[in-house]
């Protein structure tokens, strides 16, 4: 390990450390990270843009990064931006609500039971 002694205002302190001002970049890209937003993962300090390029999930709906500064809803290993969360069929939005999964799609409650929920033969009422 090499070692330098830090006498000039050209350093930082991140990760509980002391870094010269070149030295703290991104794992990546090998950018420097000094005075800048980065994500740390595995101990390993990324930039945003490689953070996201790496290990951010994509949006199932319009098939975009969601990005740090976006609520990453899931289920069943897929991914949605908030604003994209929406119903199949009616497309209202599912964020807080009971929905039903079919044939690898979403549905809110209503548009499910209408379309896939068991009937009576008698009243045809849903189960």
């Amino acid at each position: 390990m090499i070692s330098f002694l830090i006498f000039s205002g050209e350093y930082t302190k991140a990760m509980s450390k002391d870094w010269h001002s070149g030295h703290f970049s991104c794992w990546q890209c090998d950018e420097a990270l000094t005075g800048q937003r980065y994500v740390l993962r595995d101990e390993h300090p990324y930039c945003i843009k490689c953070y996201e390029s790496v290990f951010a999930n994509v949006c199932e709906e319009c098939n975009k990064i969601i990005g740090i500064d976006s609520k990453d809803l899931s289920y069943k290993d897929k991914h949605w931006h908030e604003a994209c969360f929406l119903c199949n069929k009616c497309r209202v939005s599912l964020v807080d609500k009971q929905f039903g999964s079919k044939s690898e799609k979403i549905y809110c409650g209503g548009c499910y039971d209408a379309q896939f929920a068991s009937r009576c033969d008698g009243c045809e009422v849903t189960f």
